[in-house]
């Protein structure tokens, strides 16, 4: 083999050599893009300005003195305003509600009678998506009569209202509600048989309302 053949085969290995570092080298540069993270939905709530404004509603249920073994039927209308402020809700509402001859004892021959009240009370909750979950209290008016042999005339009393519940929102501004309130008249002043006597008295109400938010 001539000195020429054995150069021109020592320049192609050559080439061949430096052809094979340069793919293994250009493979080492390449990294892979990272793959993506899919984080799982978490499944919260979205909250939304769905309890905001002004609304009106009627409601209906059951009210008792102390407990609930003589329980009456009681019914109203509601009015109010709600605003949002993210999961939170806060307002305002008024109502008016009859009752049927709501018997509060004083003896077991004597007691007072309540017909109707009023109420002025502040709401505050939390939306949770379309379902609002608060508390309420607030100040009630009612006039209560004499019963059996309660002597002293009729009168109007100032009490204090506190209670809690669960509104749905169904779509097309309509809300289903229902709630419970503890309403307490304190210092009631009366005479039975001529004698005078104070007392706090209480009443307990159970109701389901429906309401259309403007």
């Amino acid at each position: 083999m001539s000195l020429r053949t054995l150069t021109l085969a020592a320049l192609l290995s050559g080439t061949a050599v430096v052809a094979s570092v340069s793919a293994t080298q250009a493979a080492d540069l390449y990294t892979p893009a990272p793959a993506q993270i899919a984080y799982p939905d978490a499944g919260l709530a979205v909250a939304s300005d769905t309890w905001a404004g002004f609304y009106a509603g009627a409601h209906a249920g059951v009210v008792s003195a102390d407990d609930f073994d003589n329980s009456n039927f009681s019914g109203g209308v509601q009015a109010g305003y709600l605003q949002q402020f993210d999961q939170f809700v806060v307002g305002g509402e008024v109502s008016g509600t009859l009752s049927d001859e709501l018997r509060y004892e004083l003896t077991p021959d004597a007691g007072l009678t309540q017909n109707w009240s009023l109420a002025a009370k502040g709401r505050a909750g939390v939306a949770l998506g379309s379902t609002l979950i608060y508390g309420t209290a607030g100040v009630s008016l009612a006039e209560l009569e004499p019963l059996g042999t309660t002597t002293s005339g009729k009168d109007t009393y100032a009490g204090a209202v506190f209670g809690a519940g669960v509104e749905q929102d169904l779509g097309n501004n309509i809300s289903v509600r229902a709630e419970y309130l503890q309403t307490r008249y304190f210092d009631v002043d009366s005479a039975v048989a001529g004698v005078g006597r104070t007392d706090d008295l209480t009443n307990h109400a159970v109701t389901l309302g429906v309401n259309y938010r403007f």
